[in-house]
């Protein structure tokens, strides 16, 4: 079938974040949308068990903030409206890195901070009020449906969690993996006959504990948010503090390559006391916890390359953490989605352009979504090789890379240009060719980059 087609029905695995995105764009090209997820979905902002990270640190970074706002304007402002915390990022954040505290100076690059639950029912609501979607939970999708020959996806068959269900099949002119982590779309291809995609894997071993705090209406801070980030190859600790709804702080403790902070109370706090400042050790002598504390861990980047199959079916996208798993501490996860879903609506608004098949697309979009992958890719994994305890195939180019954000780091905290520019890198606001500007690159190769600690 050609791209639209009134009648054409598009099925998507998982209800997240990914998920979420990806039907909003769906909605405009097909006249049904049905999302399949498989936890069960309450109307408000609670933790799930098919998200267990979902109760620590999660950012929204500066581009997939706009690109959300894109697909659901005035988001921004219900956020805000909800309890986030808006912050920018070049003033209102007090961050340590390397050494060193980054300049604090205006940039206009503003994000808003929540927590995901609460990121996620917001977008979660906004979908559910399109009349031709259809989200369904509590439903577990079992295994992709073909056609004769076996060329082509062509529905899934899924069975309800609740009691006395049986398995259905459910026809589609497209599937949309965007299931998460733990993707059944290499097994099932396998199983058809296609294989499975090479992997990239990065062997991190990051754990991180997290905790809820009281946070005064009134309360007298030097900075909105806080930042204390280690000095590899030796320093592998991390804080983390942000403001969310419902007037709290969430602080985050985690660490590479095995060095996960305890979960009891004692042990936590003296985590914290070996960071390299001693700003998050305090708060938390004197905050008022509000929640117990919760852990988890994290193993590996796995980034899988289905653009390298010999063969791949018809009728098919595997987009977001289905597609790439990101380190979570660098919180790229739900910037890189909603990069995943404008793509799509790229290939899709490509299609209807030149009168392309469904198939086609489908194709352009397994091409097309790697390259935008690439400079995130580059920039985390390449991250966690500063480790000596990281495992896998360092990206090309790594050692460079690596020295020379060491020095830009070192720069930002006296060079305020450097700082921006840097910033929006970060924030996937400009493509990391960008910090090669010669703004940035003239001072990273002529200029010392030592600097006194700040207070």
């Amino acid at each position: 079938m050609n791209v639209p087609r009134r009648d054409a029905h598009a099925v998507v695995i998982g209800g997240s974040i990914a998920g979420l995105l990806a039907s909003r764009v769906l909605a405009d090209y097909f006249d049904t949308v049905t999302i399949f997820e498989k936890d069960h979905l309450v109307d408000s902002a609670e933790p799930r068990m098919g998200v267990p990270q979902g109760r620590h640190v999660h950012s929204i970074w500066k581009r997939g903030l706009s690109l959300m706002e894109e697909s659901f304007p005035g988001l921004t402002s219900e956020l805000i409206e909800g309890g986030s915390a808006e912050v920018e990022m070049t003033k209102d954040f007090a961050w340590y890195h390397r050494g060193v505290w980054k300049l604090r100076v205006p940039s206009g690059i503003f994000i808003t901070c929540q927590t995901r639950p609460f990121l996620e029912w917001q977008i979660r609501r906004r979908v559910c009020q399109i009349s031709n979607i259809d989200l369904v939970d509590h439903c577990h999708v079992k295994r992709f449906v073909t056609d004769a020959t076996a060329q082509r996806i062509t529905g899934v068959a899924v069975q309800s969690r609740r009691a006395g269900a049986t398995e259905e099949t459910v026809s589609a002119d497209l599937v949309v993996d965007a299931s998460g982590r733990g993707s059944r779309t290499p097994r099932w291809l396998e199983e058809l006959g296609y294989g499975r995609p090479d992997m990239s894997v990065i062997d991190v071993d990051v754990g991180y504990a997290t905790r809820f705090y009281a946070r005064p209406p009134q309360e007298d801070c030097p900075w909105k948010a806080l930042i204390v980030a280690p000095t590899p190859p030796d320093g592998t600790r991390l804080g983390v503090i942000f403001p969310v709804e419902g007037q709290r702080w969430i602080v985050m403790l985690g660490g590479w390559n095995g060095d996960h902070p305890p979960r009891d109370e004692d042990g936590l706090l003296e985590f914290a006391r070996n960071l390299e400042a001693p700003d998050i050790y305090t708060f938390m002598r004197e905050a008022e916890p509000l929640t117990p504390i919760a852990g988890y861990k994290f193993r590996a980047n796995v980034r899988r390359h289905y653009e390298r199959m010999r063969r791949f079916p018809g009728g098919l996208i595997v987009l977001g953490d289905s597609l790439c798993s990101f380190n979570p501490i660098y919180g790229q996860g739900m910037t890189t989605s909603a990069l995943d879903a404008m793509t799509l609506r790229e290939c899709l608004d490509r299609a209807v352009h030149r009168g392309e098949s469904l198939d086609a697309m489908a194709h352009h979009f397994l091409k097309r979504v790697p390259r935008r992958l690439d400079a995130p890719w580059r920039l985390a994994a390449g991250e966690d090789m500063n480790w000596p305890g990281t495992q896998g195939d360092a990206p090309f180019g790594t050692p460079f890379m690596n020295w020379y954000f060491g020095r830009v780091h070192a720069l930002a905290a006296r060079d305020p240009q450097v700082l921006v520019r840097f910033v929006r890198v970060a924030n996937m606001i400009d493509s990391p060719v960008r910090i090669f500007h010669p703004r940035v690159l003239a001072p990273v190769l002529t200029r010392s980059t030592r600097v006194a600690p700040s207070p």
